[in-house]
């Protein structure tokens, strides 16, 4: 199921590129800077007004919904790491120091990404370090057979939890057009959907042969009962508290664009804007705090049905769309990844709904 996931969402990944490149053609670029060209502007060249406005919603609320639970998550990991913090004084401070983040130049905070990057494989590095103790406290999941590995109605669940997992999608477009070599696109989309595979595949499984039938939503709740593996815990918890408050700010910034894009000669930053962000901060705080015990809740209900749409379906349609106003040689072959894609994408999104 990751490998399938995986395809498709490089797939609609690359329709996204495409997609910004056919876009360039069309008069409403030449009134968006490139910072500011996100898919309510795919939306709105392919669709017009309305595509704009539906887009804008579904994504908003899907990229929040995100943001949302990686609020939970860096919540666990904190009080993990710190108990003397509470998971929702952890949540507060995590998602001020989103908003904070907001405001470094992408061009810089690409440098910060290797380092979430670096932080993924750190995590990795400390589970399979853990892993020497197992033999004392692992619950291997075969005491169960096989249906610990494979429940049917379970399928498209488990599809909507994994796309989930690619719910930076939306993120894409501010992405590729702050690229120096956008034509490079391609090769960082592999590049970035193989260290995925590595991370979601090789870390999913380990952690449930690990933990088995015991594993939480979030797994490093189990880390915290793990007494032969202090340091090796701390440092998978650190990790990934890292690696998602390096994430978070390019979700609330892809939120705060599509709602409040910058104007071409004008300030990035009035005072309007700034409150719109203090505000959205504020709610996405609060909301996490609230449910900061639903987390496998959200993300499955995110993943089927916001993610699904606007990682999957839009990409794709968009750049059919935009294919068929803009060249006029595209052959019905050509379209059949398209269609593909767009019938995993109903599919999933309806049963896992």
């Amino acid at each position: 199921l990751v490998v399938v996931v995986i395809a498709v969402t490089a797939r609609t990944a690359m329709f996204i590129g495409a997609a910004l490149v056919l876009a360039e053609r069309s008069p409403v670029a030449a009134s968006v800077p490139r910072r500011g060209r996100d898919f309510a502007f795919l939306a709105h060249v392919a669709f017009g007004d309305l595509g704009r406005v539906v887009i804008g919603a579904v994504t908003s609320l899907e990229i929040w919904f995100a943001l949302v639970t990686f609020m939970v998550m860096n919540g666990v990991n904190a009080s993990l790491v710190w108990p003397g913090i509470s998971r929702a004084e952890a949540i507060l401070l995590s998602s001020l120091l989103s908003a904070a983040l907001v405001f470094v130049p992408m061009r810089v905070f690409s440098y910060l990404s290797l380092v979430s990057t670096l932080s993924l494989l750190v995590a990795m590095g400390a589970m399979l370090a853990a892993a020497l103790t197992m033999l004392a406290w692992a619950n291997p999941y075969d005491h169960i057979g096989q249906p610990a590995l494979i429940q049917l109605q379970n399928f498209p669940r488990s599809v909507g939890i994994i796309v989930f997992c690619f719910a930076g999608h939306p993120c894409f477009p501010i992405v590729h057009e702050c690229m120096v070599e956008r034509s490079k696109w391609r090769a960082s989309v592999y590049i970035t959907f193989l260290l995925a595979f590595l991370y979601y595949g090789g870390l999913g499984v380990f952690g449930y042969l690990v933990f088995g039938m015991d594993l939480a939503a979030s797994f490093t709740e189990n880390l915290a009962q793990l007494e032969n593996a202090l340091l090796c815990r701390s440092v998978s918890a650190i990790a990934f508290f890292v690696k998602i408050q390096l994430t978070a700010p390019l979700l609330m910034n892809a939120i705060l664009v599509s709602i409040w894009a910058p104007r071409a000669g004008e300030p990035e930053w009035p005072a309007e804007r700034l409150l719109a962000l203090a505000a959205l901060m504020a709610v996405t705080a609060l909301t996490a705090v609230a449910f900061s015990d639903d987390i496998a809740v959200i993300a499955s209900l995110t993943g089927s049905l916001f993610t699904m749409m606007t990682s999957v379906l839009f990409p794709t349609v968009a750049h059919l769309r935009l294919a068929e106003m803009m060249e006029s040689n595209g052959s019905r072959s050509s379209r059949v990844p398209h269609f593909l894609v767009i019938a995993f994408g109903v599919v999933m999104a309806v049963l896992g709904t």
